[in-house]
């Protein structure tokens, strides 16, 4: 990869976030958040804002692009499926249902939700991984997994009351980062740093796995074992994500493309900007989610544009 490029994209992520922390329904001047962050003389009100609101919601957003972009290089790497995304398991599905059936059997429960959604989207993977053995492979594996649980959500919505938990569940299925708290952000680093560190590490056998089967044996590599174990930990990136802010659609599909763009066309030497990559996407999309209107616009809407525009480019 170009060091242009890296520098380039660097330059836009950090000038995203410098946007993001300025701009919003209550604009803070970059001076003012200068003086904040360094304990000087500020404005109590926008000192608040700034770490009890705005933080933690752009550390929470740039985690979650970076793992749902790491997420679908991984995906795209070891099914070599140019189009892979991380949903190709079910996990954002299978999350859905559980953050919906906790809708409505424990209303108001936030953190039942999350945890619901999460433990929910890592059982429809390991309903995909056992429907694996049976039928042709994981991808239609995940295929009905998703399906199934596409029809539970139905069910579900179905059962909703239509003026309060119906909205409710269909504005969580649009993604949105609203509610976004330092626990939240803890959370998915946590995870993201675990999984994505051991993605890291693998990153060499998966390069001989994008090679062909054949040749990975022939390295030593166990093509069935190293694809579980990466499948595995990008789904729990994908899930803590999922978890906290509902689905997010586009960037694991994307981000990767767009960073080959760059020339970035080694998983090996890529995924760190295949990170900041997703994490810009999702940056952006959240920027204009929260000062285009208002009201705020859910984020899926805009990564769908960009996911929508990109591929004409691709």
């Amino acid at each position: 990869m170009k060091r242009r490029a890296v520098w380039a994209l660097a330059l836009f992520w950090a000038a995203l976030l410098v946007c993001s922390v300025c701009l919003g329904r209550y604009e803070i001047a970059p001076r003012e958040v200068a003086h904040i962050l360094l304990g000087g003389p500020a404005d109590p009100t926008a000192a608040a804002l700034l770490f009890s609101i705005r933080l933690p919601r752009l550390a929470l957003v740039a985690f979650s692009g970076g793992a749902l972009a790491v997420a679908g290089l991984v995906y795209q790497t070891v099914f070599s499926n140019p189009l892979a995304s991380p949903d190709v398991l079910g996990v954002a599905s299978g999350a859905s249902v559980g953050a919906a059936a906790a809708m409505l059997l424990f209303p108001g429960a936030f953190i039942l939700r999350q945890g619901m959604a999460f433990g929910c989207g890592l059982a429809a993977v390991a309903a995909a991984l056992y429907l694996a053995r049976f039928v042709l492979g994981l991808v239609l594996a995940g295929i009905v997994v998703g399906g199934v649980s596409e029809a539970l959500l139905m069910m579900l919505k179905f059962c909703a009351d239509p003026q309060r938990q119906l909205p409710a569940i269909e504005y969580w299925l649009m993604g949105g980062f609203q509610n976004a708290r330092w626990r939240d952000a803890a959370a998915v680093a946590v995870l993201m740093l675990t999984a994505g560190g051991l993605l890291h590490l693998l990153r060499f056998p998966m390069k001989a796995l994008s090679l062909g089967d054949e040749r990975a044996w022939g390295l030593g590599i166990s093509p069935q074992r190293l694809r579980l174990g990466a499948v595995a930990c990008a789904t729990v990136l994908v899930a803590a994500v999922v978890s906290v802010a509902g689905v997010v659609s586009w960037v694991g599909l994307i981000a990767p493309h767009m960073a080959r763009l760059l020339g970035a066309r080694d998983i090996v030497k890529s995924m760190p900007a295949v990170f900041f990559m997703g994490s810009a996407l999702l940056l952006l999309a959240d920027l204009l989610a929260r000062t285009l209107s208002a009201a705020e616009i859910p984020v899926s809407i805009f990564t769908s544009f960009f996911g929508a525009s990109a591929l004409g480019i691709f």
